[in-house]
């Protein structure tokens, strides 16, 4: 174990790469161990502090009078190489992440949320719903433009502005989406308002300095007033610590 943990956290040769890519081939015993310790690494930040390193080790001393007996070779050999090439492949995220990025959880919201919107008659005029129709076929900058008209005819069509800074986000126009989204969240007539939260997205996936720490904060405010967003704000912000 000792082997395999300074291979893992200390630079290696080329040729000591490849004798450890051998042995994984070679050595089933050898591919269930790696296994293993990868396994036991979910839970390790990006850092390894010594603390946590020391916390491997324990918790390896445990568990290894109870491992399970080892299965006929045939049959070990599949699972272990398979683990392994699926484990070192994808090493640097299980051992060296600190989990999902402010970005990520950016992208993944706007995949789930915004890669279309609801069309429905609640939402209003023939125009919106013309610039949601838009908005819905990928023509992002003609839906802004309809959307952006809206806006400028009527200061107070909150629907105009949330949608003018929605699809201004799809076109990594993050400057212009932040503006929209802020005049959001200072209307103050909304019984629901997601213009901070939208803000918060939007910080994350510009990503420019400052930029998360602007966003937690509005994501602390946002949990701790239970605004809409307040879900996933404070789910958010676990994953992030």
């Amino acid at each position: 174990m000792e082997y395999i943990d300074d291979y893992f956290n200390h630079p290696n040769t080329v040729e000591e790469k490849q004798q450890f890519e051998q042995r994984i081939i070679h050595d089933v015993s050898f591919a269930e161990e790696v296994a293993f310790y990868i396994s036991t690494h979910h839970a390790i930040k990006e850092q390894l502090q010594i603390e946590q390193k020391e916390r491997f080790r324990e918790l390896y001393e445990q568990q290894k009078t109870v491992l399970l007996p080892k299965r006929p070779v045939k049959k070990m050999w599949r699972y272990a190489v398979a683990a392994c090439t699926v484990a070192v492949v994808g090493l640097s995220r299980l051992i060296f992440s600190s989990g999902i990025s402010p970005k990520q959880l950016a992208e993944e919201y706007t995949q789930q949320n915004w890669k279309t919107l609801d069309i429905t008659m609640s939402n209003g005029s023939d125009s919106l719903q013309s610039g949601l129709a838009l908005f819905n076929t990928g023509k992002y900058a003609a839906a802004l433009l309809q959307f952006e008209t809206m806006a400028e005819k009527d200061s107070t069509n909150s629907n105009a502005k949330k949608y003018a800074g929605i699809a201004a986000f799809r076109q990594s126009q993050f400057d212009k989406a932040l503006s929209y989204f802020s005049a959001l969240a200072k209307d103050t007539d909304l019984h629901s308002n997601p213009g901070k939260f939208y803000q918060a997205i939007t910080l994350f996936k510009r990503s420019g300095p400052g930029d998360t720490d602007a966003a937690k904060k509005l994501l602390q405010e946002i949990a701790s007033n239970d605004l809409e967003g307040s879900k996933e704000a404070k789910l958010w912000l676990k994953e992030l610590k």
